[in-house]
């Protein structure tokens, strides 16, 4: 599923901009797991503070591919493209705060960051932030948000698992309830997805 978001946010970018050639090199040598030339692409752009490069070695580091498995490493690409306000960086590092994968689990932390990938479009950051809003991780258990967010993300068409859980939702909700739900998800959308919780 990285992978996959990785390499498609990879070549949506490089496809808007003329100078991202190498974010475009780097997922199709990602894509046939040729690691190295992936590195080589992805590198010089990181280090020159491109956010979607970072995401990109972070999960390198990751998973150990190219490189030595190193979590301080992808933690460190994963938190300057977090915080550089890219959505796959937001996203994947909600997710090492989530699993405690580097860093000390803080499910408080993940739904912050999940909020943010989400804010911006991200399916999977919509599909995580549903996660915690359905489990009560981090923020306060709420069903019409989870459904909410879980909608959102089924509308984008990248995320299956997402309408699964909004089916599952909707089936244990009241006629009212699934009216509110369904209400939350048409705002949020409307607003960009900004200031939805």
């Amino acid at each position: 599923m990285r992978k996959l978001i990785l390499i498609a946010a990879a070549l949506a970018i490089g496809s808007l901009a003329a100078n991202a050639d190498p974010l475009q090199d780097g997922a199709r040598y990602f894509q046939r797991a040729d690691y190295n030339r992936a590195l080589a692409s992805w590198r010089p752009m990181a280090v020159q503070g491109n956010p979607v490069a970072q995401n990109n070695l972070g999960i390198m580091y990751l998973d150990g591919k190219g490189v030595p498995q190193n979590t301080s490493e992808a933690v460190r690409y994963l938190s300057l493209s977090a915080a550089a306000g890219s959505s796959l960086g937001q996203n994947n590092l909600g997710g090492l705060y989530r699993d405690g994968k580097g860093v000390p689990r803080d499910f408080g932390k993940a739904a912050q960051w999940f909020s943010a990938s989400a804010a911006q479009g991200n399916s999977a950051g919509m599909y995580n932030l549903g996660l915690m809003y359905e489990m009560g991780q981090g923020i306060k258990a709420e069903p019409f948000h989870a459904y909410m967010w879980y909608a959102l993300a089924a509308d984008m068409g990248n995320m299956p698992n997402a309408a699964a859980h909004r089916d599952a939702l909707w089936r244990r909700m009241t006629p009212a309830a699934q009216n509110q739900a369904r209400q939350l998800a048409v705002a949020c959308k409307r607003a960009s997805y900004r200031g939805c919780r």
